[in-house]
């Protein structure tokens, strides 16, 4: 890893996988290519699509654009019943990722997208209303990765407008009693066509106790008639902190 300790322990697989709930999930509603001029706007079960999309797994591939160029491919397991590391009772779900970028790309990307699936890590989530719950890790005696808080299922119904939290967190290396990040996962709707809407989820990370954003990571989803959701777009805008001086930069993720 190139990054500091607080910018990478964030930045590496949390970079969205939190965009299910995981989704880790993110983008401008115009890029979800939908109509947002539509005459009327539908009223859909957001619950029963992110529940859905999180237990019955996924898969997203696409290319990348902007300060990074390649194509990422990424999967999520099915969810199994099973517990915490600590014996808390959990739905996982396993993910993996394929990256490739272009051969001369800076030492940022490299890092970013450095992942060839031969790693499958777990996520956990609450049983009942399948919001991101702690993995139960420690180190040094310490917590170790995201402590998620004030988590919240999206609700049954909602239309063009509607918005809110998943969850908030903060994130430890497990080397001090102190967390080196802190965030939030936080989602709206927008409209898009008749029948459907966009489902857009925020996750925001600073370096802990300050107001000092490292990035934000928007993942734009759209909310079938069905109640399903289909991933359609991402965009990561990295500041410089997480870029270790190359200034901020934006990455764009185009979902096929």
């Amino acid at each position: 890893m190139i990054f500091n300790t607080p910018a990478s322990q964030m930045f590496n697989k949390t970079k969205f996988k939190l965009a299910l709930p995981l989704l880790s999930v993110v983008i401008l509603a115009a890029c979800g290519g939908g109509d947002s001029s539509s005459s009327s706007s539908p009223t859909l079960n957001l619950n029963a699509a992110y529940t859905s999309w999180v237990k019955g797994g996924s898969k997203i591939t696409g290319t990348v654009s902007g300060y990074c160029q390649g194509t990422r491919q990424q999967t999520f397991t099915p969810t199994v019943s099973g517990q915490t590391l600590n014996g808390a009772a959990a739905l996982i779900t396993y993910e993996s990722e394929i990256d490739s970028i272009v051969a001369d790309s800076n030492a940022f990307c490299k890092s970013f997208y450095s992942y060839d699936g031969s790693k499958s890590t777990p996520y956990y989530f609450d049983p009942t209303n399948v919001t991101p719950i702690t993995t139960g890790a420690t180190k040094n005696g310490y917590p170790l990765g995201l402590v998620w808080s004030n988590q919240a299922a999206p609700p049954t119904s909602v239309t063009a407008g509607a918005s809110g939290t998943l969850a908030t967190y903060v994130n430890y290396t497990g080397d001090s009693p102190r967390p080196a990040t802190e965030g939030s996962r936080t989602w709206k709707v927008s409209a898009d066509t008749d029948t459907t809407l966009l489902y857009i989820t925020i996750d925001t990370t600073k370096v802990y106790g300050t107001e000092l954003l490292i990035y934000n990571s928007i993942t734009t989803y759209r909310i079938n008639a069905n109640n399903t959701l289909t991933a359609l777009s991402k965009e990561v805008q990295a500041t410089t902190i997480a870029t270790m001086g190359q200034g901020n930069q934006t990455i764009n993720e185009t979902y096929k």
